[in-house]
């Protein structure tokens, strides 16, 4: 498979996989909205979010900078204030109240509603299954950056984006995972678009 200048400069992110960072779960949270590539209406929402760990618990949980919630993600003050410093277009934080499996309650933390979505992935250049009815790519093996069609985007609207094709992949650019690092934030992994593939949680 080929790759380009854009795989090489944008990063896959994704939650380190640490036993002792919670997993979480809505709860009696209505999570539709954040399934939609446009803004939350905060004014519809009970706020804050009702929160809860899901199994398995660990044994003596670490609230990372970043967690994941169900098919999203959560993420710290610390990393919501990082991304808002760094102007990223296209996301939303919306305050959680996390309830732990020892019925501890939890703040400081927001859900992560990334809207800002890209048709992105090469279809002449990856890996996986054909695109279903909806233009979603179930099975991603690896993959490409449709180099043209990124190349005629601002870079501020494409520092941060997830795939249309498959909307559980966060893309961020090099300039932001080089911010992150600085921070020293917790609860997360990287890997180039290059050097991705649908092991790479388990190496």
């Amino acid at each position: 498979m080929n790759t380009n200048k854009f795989d090489n400069e944008y990063y896959v992110m994704n939650i380190d996989g640490a036993n002792n960072h919670p997993l979480l779960a809505w709860g009696a949270t209505d999570f539709s909205a954040f399934l939609e590539a446009e803004p939350i209406d905060e004014k519809t929402l009970e706020l804050p979010l009702k929160i809860i760990f899901d199994e398995p618990y660990p044994n003596q949980y670490e609230m990372a900078d970043l967690l994941m919630l169900a098919s999203q993600l959560a993420c710290s003050e610390k990393l919501k204030t990082l991304f808002e410093t760094l102007t990223i277009g296209g996301i939303q934080f919306i305050p959680i109240e996390i309830t732990s499996n020892k019925k501890e309650t939890l703040s400081g933390h927001y859900a992560i509603h990334f809207y800002n979505r890209l048709q992105a992935i090469d279809t002449s250049n990856y890996e996986g299954s054909e695109p279903n009815s909806f233009g979603k790519i179930r099975n991603l093996q690896r993959f490409s950056l449709n180099e043209k069609l990124l190349a005629d985007i601002p870079f501020e609207q494409r520092k941060v984006f997830v795939l249309t094709e498959k909307p559980s992949m966060k893309i961020v650019h090099q300039s932001i995972y080089e911010a992150i690092q600085a921070e020293n934030l917790t609860g997360m992994r990287f890997w180039k678009v290059s050097e991705w593939d649908n092991n790479a949680m388990f190496r």
